[in-house]
């Protein structure tokens, strides 16, 4: 129960019923583009029945489309058409580039990388997938090797997103890959915040639990922040599409700063406005 305590911060029932239906009536389906993986993780799933997922898996068997989950069995590359996909021992390393065998060889796991299969298989651009699904508000990269070409050949279509999840390496695993030193400059240059890394290694399964490892992966969480690039971009569905992944991803402060930053270009009315400006408002349940 919220009260009208006065506790910094604080809404009442009232302030907090009212901003989230005006959220409610102002979101439209969160456009998800899925690239290289097979679905979203765990922690999308309090935002069940808000995202409408478009999942693109060059290794499913065909396409389909139960509406809010569309699968297409294509790969995405930067020019489109057909294309040779390195089908690996661990088919999530699977990859339109060659492994960089020396590199994995160093860092472990190298078995995973080894080629068992090169199949060819259709392909698309960002640029065809956007106009095909409407363009999208989030973009998921796991394409292991072709972040950075991928991110780099279709600005316009990049830029329509608010957010854009990056899986990639810190080495060269494939041949042509760029780490995340040359990805963080272009989505930066684009108006793009980091707001979440995760780092990962590949030990020898020689080496005991308690030794530490130099870290070769990184999947990085980025949204659109006008601050970054002193412009006022971000249209009002946009940024009712930020607030909501910012509250049901755990990203509160993010959030919380970006409704102040609305609040100031008069985007929001001013009940909603000042309940987003309530750092209280972001510890309650959000139902939408």
């Amino acid at each position: 129960m919220v009260t009208d305590s006065p506790i910094p911060g604080s809404v009442s029932d009232a302030e907090a019923s009212d901003t989230l239906a005006w959220l409610s009536s102002k979101l439209t389906p969160i456009r998800v583009l899925d690239v290289g993986a097979r679905g979203l993780p765990a922690s999308w799933d309090p935002l069940s029945g808000l995202v409408r997922n478009v999942v693109c898996d060059p290794l499913a068997d065909a396409t389909t489309d139960s509406g809010d989950h569309v699968v297409n069995a294509v790969a995405v590359s930067v020019h489109g058409g057909p294309e040779e996909l390195n089908v690996t021992r661990d088919p999530a390393r699977s990859s339109l580039l060659e492994p960089h065998r020396a590199v994995v060889a160093r860092y472990g796991s190298a078995a995973d990388f080894d080629v068992c299969e090169r199949r060819a298989v259709p392909s698309l651009t960002l640029r065809q997938l956007a106009r095909e699904y409407d363009s999208f508000d989030v973009l998921r990269l796991t394409t292991q090797g072709l972040e950075y070409s991928l991110l780099s050949s279709d600005l316009d279509a990049v830029r329509d997103a608010v957010c854009i999840d990056v899986a990639g390496g810190l080495v060269d695993n494939y041949v042509g890959q760029y780490p995340l030193a040359v990805v963080a400059p272009l989505l930066r240059g684009l108006g793009y915040s980091l707001i979440d890394l995760s780092t990962q290694s590949r030990p020898a399964a020689a080496w005991g639990s308690t030794v530490r490892h130099q870290p070769v992966e990184y999947r990085g969480l980025w949204v659109k922040d006008d601050l970054v690039c002193g412009t006022e971009t971000t249209r009002l569905e946009q940024a009712v599409k930020l607030l909501v992944l910012s509250k049901f991803l755990d990203h509160h402060a993010f959030g919380h700063e970006l409704a102040s930053a609305l609040r100031q270009r008069a985007l929001l009315p001013p009940g909603p406005a000042r309940a987003l400006a309530k750092a209280g408002f972001w510890a309650l349940p959000w139902s939408l």
